[in-house]
C-alpha cells in the first residue's frame, strides 16, 4: 500500500512543484505535500485506492476550501495509476 500512496502522491504533488510568484500564503500551504492526509484501502484483482484529502483547517485562512484533494485507483504491480478522481 505504501507504493500506491507514494504514486499517488507524487502525481497530486510531484516534489519539484513550487506555487507561483506572488501566492498567497494559503496558496502555498496547499502545494505543501504536508498538508494532506492520504490514506489506502485495498480493492479488487490487486487494484489499491488511495484518497488525498486537505488536513481539516491547516490552510484555511479565509473560509473552506472545497474540493481539494483525490481518489486514485493505483495498480501496485505494474506501478501505475489505473484511474483518478478529483
Amino acid at each position: 500500500m505504501v507504493t500506491a500512496m507514494q504514486l499517488a502522491l507524487d502525481d497530486f504533488r510531484p516534489l519539484d512543484l513550487k506555487p507561483h510568484e506572488g501566492a498567497t500564503e494559503e496558496e502555498r500551504c496547499l502545494y505543501q505535500r504536508e498538508s494532506y492526509d492520504v490514506s489506502a484501502a485495498p480493492g479488487p484483482e490487486g487494484v489499491t485506492f488511495v484518497q488525498i484529502t486537505l488536513k481539516p483547517q491547516l490552510c484555511e485562512k479565509q473560509g473552506a476550501i472545497m474540493d481539494m484533494g483525490a481518489t486514485y485507483a493505483v495498480d501496485v504491480k505494474g506501478r501505475r495509476i489505473l484511474a483518478v478522481q478529483h
